[in-house]
């Protein structure tokens, strides 16, 4: 290309950037108060903007949803070895909790939860 001149911007094919997701599944946010129960059908890291976590469950046959994950719910599933096949609960607690940023300013954020289903089943 050294040697031919260079398109203009309208002489280009335009590429695809779209902002739509790979996903089929229905996109779920839930708020405070609310949860979801599923089996973890895949984790997908580094997503978006944020570098966040996207995750799949399946609530039922063929009802999969994907979410966006945060610190707490990343934490409690490495921590606890969940992964892909592991039936989990996820709330959005009312409650919410508070702390210092590095400026010395107090930042509250929301507080969630997770729980899994027990080896055997529920008890």
């Amino acid at each position: 290309m050294a040697t031919q001149e260079t398109p203009s911007f309208d002489d280009l094919e335009p590429v695809d950037n779209s902002t739509s997701d790979d996903y089929d599944s229905e996109w779920i946010d839930l708020e405070p108060g609310e949860s979801v129960v599923g089996e973890i059908r895949e984790l997908t890291p580094n997503c978006g903007k944020y570098d966040t976590t996207v995750i799949e469950l399946a609530r039922g046959i063929g009802d999969v949803v994907a979410m966006w994950s945060n610190s707490q719910i990343d934490n409690a599933l490495d921590d606890n070895d969940l992964g892909e096949g592991d039936v989990v609960g996820i709330k959005h607690t009312e409650q919410t909790s508070t702390f210092t940023n590095e400026d010395g300013e107090e930042q509250e954020y929301d507080i969630w939860k997770v729980r899994e289903l027990p080896a055997g089943g529920p008890e």
